[in-house]
């Protein structure tokens, strides 16, 4: 495995991780909404997924962040939960 694809699973935990600890208060107003997540905190929210892995594909050109549906019980959202290389969205 590449160091940078060690990089972004490392960005990928350490979001989700994140992400569970905050889902509380997230819940309180994003219910049902998709958090766009980086560094560890949560930079925007979005109706849809799709919206969600634009906003992110076109802001993060280095592909480190990762999407969570704001829900009851944290999901992961298979490859829209990972950091990636998007290309065309």
């Amino acid at each position: 495995m590449s160091i940078a694809l060690v990089e972004k699973q490392a960005e990928i935990d350490k979001n989700y991780e994140a992400f569970r600890k905050i889902l509380p208060s997230l819940m309180k107003t994003h219910v049902g909404r998709f958090a766009v997540m980086r560094h560890e905190e949560p930079v925007a929210f979005f109706d849809t997924i799709r919206d969600a892995m634009v906003y992110a594909v076109k802001t993060y050109e280095d592909g480190f962040f990762s999407v969570q549906e704001v829900t009851q019980k944290p999901v992961d959202l298979g490859w829209f939960s990972h950091a990636s290389d998007c290309g065309s969205v």
